[in-house]
């Protein structure tokens, strides 16, 4: 039995118990004080009065019972119809379409929970395009590394190169950097997912930037390039130190792309009104302004000798934007490239 015709039976079953409830009250109250009455020949006349009574509460009974019923019907529709809405549209969730809209808006708990799957059909659409996002950066990104391991193994293989130890270890790097590569997915995916969130704790700012000049040290003396710092320790800020260190360590690693050997880079720390700002300077080959205006997209590799994985810039910006800051880039060809994040002292 369908579900509207269940509410209007019960609808119309309690009315009519009432309806007939109250009638037999009524013809038995007029029933007793026709009695209370001392008419002549008052057998008849009650006889006749009690007939008039019983078919009175029949026709009524009969008429309102088909009124109930009709009217039972249209309120049990009305009253169904947006569950019934609700239910197809959780049915074409489960069957994979998305971005649906809901007529029923009114503000009661049924309308509540309309609003509760609309949330979910977005969060759904959202994850489905995160997934497919993610499927193209595997492919996108992890297709370079292994067309070059192939390459190698092939000419191995077939006698065309030898296996030298230098061979095998480009081979190695290409590994590495297939498993940097899953480790920035990885990161990204995280900080796409709604419930990513940061940790936020008080810390020196100068102290923090210095650790990270200390984790890239063996990197710089192996490339002789010089750091400078101009950093003012006395500011303090509420940041998450983790994703900090990350986003350091993500632009520190771009300069020293860019850097040519025995060059120079100087990282500044200054106080604004409310906020500080982190500046990144590289004497290095810099980037064009198609590069810098692109650098931070995903995927977007500029057309030098930088060989990144084209993501780690973006993850740099999402994590600058998660702790409320901006980073922006100007850059000169052959002349060097700054980066200025500005983020606020306290959230």
């Amino acid at each position: 039995m369908k579900f509207n015709i269940k509410v209007a039976l019960i609808i119309a079953i309690f009315t009519s118990c009432m309806l007939l409830f109250i009638t037999a009250i009524l013809l038995y109250k007029g029933h007793e004080h026709l009695m209370m009455l001392h008419i002549t020949d008052s057998e008849e006349l009650i006889h006749h009065f009690d007939l008039a009574l019983r078919e009175t509460a029949l026709w009524s009974i009969g008429l309102l019972i088909i009124v109930i019923l009709i009217s039972s019907l249209l309120i049990a529709k009305a009253l169904t119809r947006p569950i019934q809405e609700l239910n197809h549209f959780a049915l074409r969730l489960v069957r994979g379409d998305r971005n649906l809209n809901i007529s029923y808006t009114i503000n009661d708990p049924i309308g509540q929970l309309g609003h509760s799957l609309i949330k979910l059909d977005e969060t759904l659409s959202s994850y489905e395009w995160r997934r497919k996002e993610m499927t193209q950066d595997l492919a996108h990104e992890i297709r370079n590394p292994l067309a070059s391991i192939k390459s190698y193994l092939s000419a191995f293989e077939d006698g065309v190169w030898e296996a030298t130890p230098d061979r095998l270890q480009a081979c190695v790097e290409e590994i590495d950097r297939l498993i940097i590569l899953v480790g920035e997915l990885d990161t990204l995916n995280d900080i796409n997912n709604p419930t990513f969130k940061i940790i936020m704790k008080e810390h020196p700012i100068a102290s923090l930037i210095e650790k990270s000049i200390i984790a890239l040290a063996s990197e710089l003396l192996e490339k002789d390039i010089h750091v400078k710092l101009d950093l003012d320790k006395t500011i303090y800020a509420k940041v998450d130190a983790l994703r900090l260190n990350q986003i350091l360590h993500n632009i520190i690693k771009n300069s020293m792309y860019h850097v040519q050997k025995e060059g120079t880079i100087f990282i500044k720390l200054l106080k604004n009104n409310g906020s500080y700002t982190i500046i990144v300077h590289d004497n290095g080959i810099g980037m064009d302004e198609e590069t810098s205006q692109k650098i931070f997209l995903r995927n977007y590799r500029a057309k030098n000798r930088y060989t990144g994985s084209g993501i780690g810039m973006t993850i740099t910006k999402k994590l600058v934007e998660a702790h409320g800051g901006n980073i922006s880039v100007k850059s000169e060809k052959d002349i060097g490239t700054t980066f200025y994040i500005q983020m606020p002292i306290s959230t």
